[in-house]
């Protein structure tokens, strides 16, 4: 079974953008390179989704085609769903603090970061690896 985190953060300032860190628990689904590396679980849907690697910001710093978020205030759900693969990418509890849910309602967009790491400290790593992805999404915040 695969479990996927999302864990929020938010940027400094009056024009802060909300994120979402997503990792897993699982990191292979078995599959392996022609070399005999293990192949990351989501390596297919980050490449069908639209993702751009991180230190593409042109890539990523517009609104992601066929991608689209929901934050529910009430109960903190966020749900996220994209095109292909990436249908039903996340539904559940975010987690997220004032500051966070505060620039999710004034930007209406999310920046989603996935890396192949099992935990947002170490997406820093997987950024000078090549390993991590961004996409912004448009949020509609209820």
């Amino acid at each position: 079974m695969i479990t996927m985190y999302a864990w929020p953060s938010t940027a400094d300032g009056p024009d802060a953008l909300p994120m979402v860190h997503f990792t897993t628990d699982e990191q292979s689904g078995g599959e392996v390179s022609p070399e005999g590396m293990p192949v990351w679980l989501f390596d297919t849907a980050i490449r069908e989704g639209g993702w751009a690697p991180f230190e593409d910001f042109e890539g990523w710093s517009a609104p992601a085609e066929g991608w689209q978020a929901f934050y529910r205030r009430e109960d903190d759900v966020l749900a996220v769903t994209g095109p292909g693969a990436c249908e039903g990418w996340y539904q559940g509890r975010l987690g997220a603090d004032d500051d966070w849910v505060k620039a999710a309602a004034t930007q209406h967009s999310v920046v989603l970061l996935a890396a192949p790491v099992q935990h947002p400290s170490l997406y820093a790593y997987a950024v000078e690896a090549g390993a991590g992805f961004a996409l912004l999404v448009p949020l509609v915040v209820i």
